[in-house]
C-alpha cells in the first residue's frame, strides 16, 4: 500500500462505526533527531575547549547522522576513547530532556502527511520511546512548533512511564491502549523490531518501516512491512 492510499483508506474508514487510527513513532520516524545530537556535541566541544571537534562539526551535516554517537564522532575524526566517553556522558545528560528536542527537524514529508491523515478523519497516536517525566513537555512543544496536530481531539501522545523502561516492553504494553482509540489502519516506525510488533498486533493494518537511523543488529522485517525512505506521499 502506498502512503497516498493510507490517506484514502482513512477517508473511507471515517464512514464506519470505528474511527481509523494511525500510529507514529517520533525519533527517526516523524523527526530527525540528528540536529539534537549535533547541537549537544557543539556544546560539548565548546565546554571542553576542543576547537578541532568544533571545526569538524561545522563541516558535518546536521541531519541524517548515524544512530550511534561514536559513529558521529568518527565522522569528525574523533576516535579517542576518552574523548568518546566524555562526549557520551555529556550527550546522555542532555539528549533525553525537554530542552534539546527543540532542535529536532521533521522527516521529509512528515508534517504534510500527518496533517493530511488527520484531515481525512484519522486519530493520530504518537507512540514513542521518549519518557514522559523528562520529555513530554518538549515533545508536545516540538509537535506544535512544526504544526503537527497535537493537544486536540483525535490526537494522543503516548510515552514511557520512566526512562529505564525498554522501548519494546513499553510498546508491547501500550498497543492495548492504542487499540482503544479506534481501528488501527496503519503504523510507522524506524525500528524493525517495533514494526514487527505492530504487524503481529494488527495484521489487517498497513505497516511501514521508515528507513532512517535505527539500532544496530535489527531483526528481519515481517513480510507484511513496507519500507519507505521518508513520508512524502505525492
Amino acid at each position: 500500500m502506498s502512503l497516498a492510499a493510507v490517506v484514502q483508506r482513512c477517508r473511507t474508514a471515517t464512514s464506519s462505526a470505528t474511527a481509523p487510527v494511525v500510529v507514529f513513532d517520533l525519533d527517526g520516524t516523524l523527526f530527525d533527531n540528528g540536529p539534537r545530537t549535533w547541537q549537544i556535541l557543539v556544546d560539548f566541544a565548546e565546554a571542553s575547549g576542543n576547537n578541532t571537534l568544533r571545526t569538524a562539526l561545522d563541516a558535518l551535516p546536521r541531519t541524517g547522522l548515524p544512530y550511534l554517537l561514536r559513529d558521529t564522532l568518527a565522522r569528525c575524526g574523533a576516535n579517542d576513547q576518552r574523548l568518546a566517553d566524555d562526549a557520551f556522558a555529556f550527550w546522555r545528560q542532555r539528549f533525553f530532556t525537554d530542552e534539546f528536542q527543540r532542535f529536532d527537524e521533521p522527516v521529509r514529508g512528515a508534517v504534510r502527511f500527518v496533517n493530511d491523515l488527520f484531515e481525512a478523519g484519522a486519530t493520530i497516536a504518537y507512540l514513542s520511546g521518549r519518557d514522559a517525566p523528562n520529555m513530554l513537555v518538549g515533545c508536545a512543544a516540538a509537535l506544535r512548533r512544526h504544526h503537527f496536530p497535537v493537544g486536540i481531539p483525535r490526537t494522543a501522545i503516548v510515552l514511557k512511564h520512566a526512562y529505564e523502561d525498554t522501548d519494546i516492553d513499553f510498546k508491547s504494553q501500550a498497543v492495548a491502549f492504542v487499540a482503544t482509540l479506534g481501528s488501527v489502519v496503519a503504523t510507522f516506525d524506524n525500528e524493525p523490531a517495533m514494526c514487527n510488533l505492530f504487524a503481529g498486533r494488527w495484521p489487517a493494518a498497513a505497516h511501514f518501516f521508515v528507513n532512517t537511523a535505527h539500532a544496530p543488529d535489527p531483526p528481519p522485517l515481517h513480510a507484511s512491512v513496507a519500507t519507505v525512505p521518508d513520508l512524502r506521499h505525492e
